[in-house]
């Protein structure tokens, strides 16, 4: 039987899949998608997002349509046993171009996902499609693949195979792939909830101390809200889960607030990592690489990080570049990923405490860090910095995170064109790499060696300095991007051809400076133009 054949396939259309093929249509990768599934999930799991998430939604460009169906949040609260509401979370608006804290309901951001898919002709999703043997090679893999409801499987022949299909991965237990490491296990109630007003007492997320049983509350899109409560050791979880249990738990929230419930689950919140994250031409992402406690909430971000840093790679392998280009994947984002784990292990221990004497000092502490403002110089550290200490960089990044520029993600102000329009960074520069200047010199090198440059302030003016002042702090008139918007270079214009050298080493033919890009979906909702 001839197989059908396409540069990737992707196994597993959960949020991630999703996103990932829509950057793959992006560079005009031809792709396959499937999953089991007959459908997307129906109910919420994944309840936040923040600017790094949204800037890589950008780059599919569907930030705006999921924007529509979000609700920005300006901090994150601790709330002792005696009653003393904390901020420990208040994250500062940075320089990415988008919310650092945003509540979305990922039913509808999934809708959002899919309908973008529409968009590109070289990508095919299959719903209702199961993976049943799979066949590698040194320059191919082919998956046997057949209708879940059952009959015969036909072969497809890809050039690369992403498995994103969640913790369970059956991609990764084919492989043998070990998912150990470090493992926190805890059972919680989750209850999602329709409101027909904001809950009064949780304008934001918030964590209760309460050490006869934790509590965390969240507003995620507007008229919806989400409970948390944790189960003790060898608690039946039968009995909460009954309606009328659910409602005595929720009603001293509700303050007259009408409630409908969406679902109620009992979750086990884990942190596990495979032991490899590529096995030859069959790499995982998302769940199928990692998983982690949500107390950070960057579970499904941490898994958007992952193809926003993998889809640009593929497409380079893909068009000519060194296929151990791809082994940067792992070595970018695994240390990343494990720093996230340790800070959602960290606070979630700080919050399921339930020995009455933990629970008081940790309250004595964290009053007294409010009380000498210690506490908020702590609020904007809830996750790790956007930077990467080695990879696929012209030369490795600084071992201060403080000093590092290269392997740093690239602030997104809004800049001004020459014909007077503004527009965010990203959407001048497209899904390519690109660089910044400052220098003509360094610019006229930097063309010569193929790579597209933007000079300033001829080509684009920057109002608030972000770009210069950046390029200031870094003793650099010049800055060369990845697609991803990590620095990969900058320095002065003795620097450009050592950069150019290590740009050819990476990438040989796979250099993509000219890419379709993703087409922005259509009119707003309520009929206005979009962006662009």
């Amino acid at each position: 039987m001839t197989p059908v054949e396409c540069d990737v396939l992707i196994c597993g259309l959960g949020p991630v899949g999703q996103l990932l093929a829509n950057l793959l249509g992006g560079y005009g990768v031809t792709t396959i998608a499937i999953d089991e599934a007959a459908g997307p999930h129906a109910l919420p799991r994944a309840a936040v997002i923040d600017d790094e998430v949204l800037r890589i939604v950008q780059a599919a460009g569907l930030d705006e349509a999921v924007l529509q169906d979000a609700q920005v949040q300006d901090t994150v609260s601790f709330i002792s046993r005696r009653g003393r509401r904390m901020v420990i979370f208040r994250p500062e608006h940075g320089d990415f171009g988008h919310p650092p804290m945003v509540s979305i309901h990922q039913p509808s951001m999934e809708r959002t996902f899919l309908a973008g898919l529409e968009r590109h002709a070289c990508v095919d999703p299959r719903w209702g499609q199961r993976l049943q043997a799979l066949d590698r090679s040194a320059d191919h893999v082919t998956a046997w693949v057949s209708p879940s409801a059952g009959g015969p499987p036909d072969p497809v022949r890809a050039r690369w195979l992403i498995a994103c299909d969640g913790g369970r991965s059956p991609v990764r237990a084919r492989l043998g792939i070990g998912f150990g490491g470090s493992t926190f296990a805890q059972r919680w109630l989750v209850v999602d909830a329709l409101v027909d007003r904001p809950i009064a007492g949780s304008p934001h997320p918030h964590f209760v101390g309460d050490p006869r049983r934790p509590v965390v509350s969240v507003p995620m899109s507007v008229g919806r809200h989400r409970w948390e409560w944790m189960l003790h050791p060898g608690e039946d979880a039968a009995p909460f889960l009954e309606p009328a249990r659910i409602r005595e738990l929720i009603a001293p929230a509700l303050a007259g607030a009408g409630v409908q419930i969406e679902r109620a689950v009992v979750y086990t919140f884990h942190a596990r990592t495979a032991d490899r994250w590529r096995a030859g031409r069959v790499l995982l992402a998302g769940d199928a690489a990692h998983v982690m406690p949500p107390f950070v909430g960057q579970g499904f971000s941490s898994g958007v990080r992952d193809v926003g840093n993998l889809a640009w790679k593929l497409d380079a392998v893909l068009h000519g570049a060194p296929d151990h280009l791809l082994d940067s994947y792992e070595t970018e984002r695994r240390p990343h990923v494990r720093q996230t784990q340790r800070r959602a292990v960290q606070l979630g221990g700080v919050v399921q405490s339930t020995r009455p004497a933990v629970a008081w000092v940790r309250d004595r502490v964290l009053e007294a860090l409010d009380v000498t403002g210690a506490l908020e110089r702590l609020q904007g550290r809830a996750k790790p910095p956007a930077t990467y200490a080695d990879g696929a960089f012209a030369r490795r990044p600084h071992r201060f995170v403080q000093r590092r520029g290269v392997g740093s993600l690239f602030p997104q102000p809004l800049v001004r064109l020459g014909d007077g329009n503004e527009q965010p960074l990203d959407d001048v520069i497209g899904l390519r790499w690109a660089a910044l200047s400052t220098d003509p010199g360094a610019t006229c090198a930097l063309r010569t060696a193929g790579l597209p440059v933007w000079t300033l302030p001829r080509d684009l003016t920057d109002h608030r300095a972000t770009i210069s002042g950046w390029l200031d702090r870094h003793d650099a008139t010049w800055v060369v991007l990845r697609p991803d918007r990590y620095v990969y270079a900058s320095g002065d214009r003795d620097a450009v051809a050592p950069a150019v050298t290590a740009v050819r080493g990476h990438l040989g033919a796979g250099l993509r400076t000219v890419v379709p890009g993703p087409p922005r979906p259509g009119p707003d909702r309520d009929g206005s133009p979009q962006r662009r």
